[in-house]
């Protein structure tokens, strides 16, 4: 039986989660991807800032995306976490795991009273004095930062079942084998996921993480750099980004490429000091085989070109589709593979899910009170459901003697009751002819009256959920091919097509933001022949950009059998 699994990742910009089904021996199965904006300043450096503005975020997720678990594995990557290996004397895990306080404290940055831990042993070996000794995976992380991290996941009805490191979820997503020891793979391989604010750097071998480090840069800096040089908004630079070409014709592209070319030198210099610094350290030489860029930044433009040149190593895109059989996600192909770099780190989270072999485990940083607390209310649950089975089994049993005792009795009270009932129908039956032919017409009346009926509501809440951020709309007119009065305005737009039109009027802070409505909600299945009839700038320096626009609705826009169930009861 599959187990179902919600990836939950909660970058700078935006909350995504990805669903999977995971089954021992299967190829896991991506079922569910969506995403929702976050306000700006609610996530910094990979910290949750502000719980409320995320759990509205998450919320609006499970709605739009349609997910139905409310588990979900969470991950984390700032400065506040550390992932060390260390080598001690062996012991057993149960041992370590009450000493671990004590042997660690000077290998971590944070207090141990203030710290969430968590190991994974990684091997067994002999140490030069003959002496039996072990190498394990530590992972520790500030205790209030994951707290605020889950008050978030709690704000949104959520519960977080594990608190993994991005790092790992990365490997997860990207490498040849899982999180395990021993099986074969490309060795030393380089992870570089890039988001808008941490750019996560990870080394492995066959699976086994072997350096990470948590860069606090990223995308981010590009753009602002973008935006305050050409002084334009965010959302065009960060558009202006992806279109970077220094050697462009386009005025604005190719200083957007010269700005572009600027800043990613910092940015490469960053990653190569910590690929050199894993070099410096490995026993082995730390020679690499290749480097894995991912993450919504790894597509500025001339990222992996410059990597390549500075590291000596083949640098390419990591593809983690390639390791999972998409199913009806209801996204569109092409914007799936669009979307890639952006699906490895829920995949991985996701991937976290799935059953270990044996007596593994997962290392996760969910403080262990709230650990014991839920592990109690599962606990409670089954004492609970374990009573009532046994209780609905002694009702059973006692109305089944029951029922022996008074069969006889019963057998003759329902044949009374079924000859009463026959002679009440007898009386009844001249009427049913009657009703039934007046619900028939007045049904046929109600299908009629909505079979053109469109979903207004809906319509414009469609409307408002790709509107750009610099559009806001004065005037709305819509109005049924059946020449129905308009919902509101003044007047019905002429030449109504298909099952209706709209006209609106908006304005915007220039012309671009016109542009950006028609790219926004022309892809609006209930909208076609979108169009810009006019628009018009308000003043010389500053003013704003007053537009109309036009577009047929489509029978997408209609409410369908919506209304018709409500008053006919969901019959037909």
């Amino acid at each position: 039986m599959p187990v179902r699994s919600v990836g939950l990742d909660i970058g700078t910009h935006a909350v995504r989660a990805a669903e999977m089904a995971l089954g021992r021996g299967d190829q896991p199965v991506l079922n569910r991807f969506g995403q929702v904006a976050l306000p700006l300043g609610a996530v910094s450096d990979g910290e949750v800032v502000d719980p409320p503005a995320v759990a509205a975020a998450i919320r609006r997720l499970w709605t739009e995306a349609g997910f139905k678990g409310r588990d979900v594995v969470v991950g984390v990557a700032n400065q506040r976490v550390i992932v060390r290996q260390a080598d001690l004397p062996a012991m057993a895990e149960e041992d370590l795991r009450s000493a671990l306080r004590y042997q660690v404290q000077e290998l971590i940055p944070i207090p141990v009273d203030e710290a969430i831990l968590d190991f994974q042993i990684v091997e067994q070996f002999v140490g030069p004095e003959q002496e039996p000794m072990m190498r394990i995976l530590l992972v520790a992380a500030q205790s209030d930062m994951v707290r605020s991290l889950l008050a978030a996941i709690d704000g949104a009805g959520l519960s977080a079942s594990l608190v993994d490191v991005i790092p790992f979820a990365l490997i997860r997503a990207l490498a040849s084998t899982e999180l395990s020891f021993g099986e074969t793979g490309p060795a030393n391989e380089a992870i570089v996921c890039v988001g808008g604010g941490v750019t996560n750097v990870v080394v492995h071998e066959r699976g086994v993480p072997r350096f990470v480090r948590m860069l606090i840069t990223g995308g981010n800096e590009i753009t602002e750099a973008i935006a305050s040089e050409l002084h334009i908004d965010p959302d065009t630079a960060e558009d202006l980004k992806r279109r970077a070409d220094a050697g462009s014709a386009d005025e604005l592209e190719a200083r957007a490429g010269r700005i572009t070319t600027d800043r990613l030198s910092p940015f490469v210099e960053e990653v190569r000091g910590s690929i050199d610094y894993y070099r410096a350290q490995a026993a082995d030489g730390g020679e690499i085989s290749r480097v894995l860029l991912t993450g919504g930044g790894s597509q500025v433009p001339g990222l992996a070109d410059r990597l390549r040149q500075v590291l000596h190593v083949p640098v390419e895109i990591g593809h983690p589709l390639l390791g999972v059989r998409v199913g009806r996600v209801g996204i569109p192909e092409d914007r799936l593979i669009d979307s890639e770099p952006l699906l490895t780190v829920p995949i991985g989270l996701a991937l976290a899910g799935h059953p270990t072999e044996g007596a593994a485990r997962r290392m996760s940083l969910l403080p262990p009170d709230v650990a014991v607390v839920r592990e109690r209310r599962r606990q409670s649950s089954l004492v609970v459901v374990s009573v009532v089975v046994v209780a609905v089994l002694l009702l059973v049993a006692y109305v089944g003697r029951r029922t022996q005792v008074s069969s006889a009795r019963d057998k003759a009270e329902r044949a009374e009751a079924a000859a009463s009932a026959l002679r009440q129908d007898a009386a009844r039956l001249s009427q049913v002819t009657t009703v039934d032919t007046q619900l028939q017409e007045r049904r046929a009346m109600v299908e009629s009256a909505l079979s053109d009926d469109v979903a207004w509501t809906r319509l414009l809440q469609e409307i408002a959920t790709v509107l750009p951020n610099d559009v806001w709309l004065t005037a709305f007119t819509g109005q049924k091919s059946s020449g129905q009065a308009p919902v509101r305005g003044s007047a019905p737009s002429a030449g109504t097509t298909g099952v209706g039109s709209i006209n609106v009027t908006g304005q915007g802070f220039d012309q671009s933001s016109a542009a950006r409505w028609l790219l926004r909600v022309g892809d609006l299945q209930s909208l076609s022949g979108l169009w810009l009839s006019s628009s018009t700038r308000s003043g010389e320096n500053g003013g704003t950009v007053t537009f109309s626009s036009t577009a047929t609705l489509t029978p997408q826009a209609k409410s369908g059998n919506d209304r018709r169930d409500k008053y006919l009861g969901g019959g037909s």
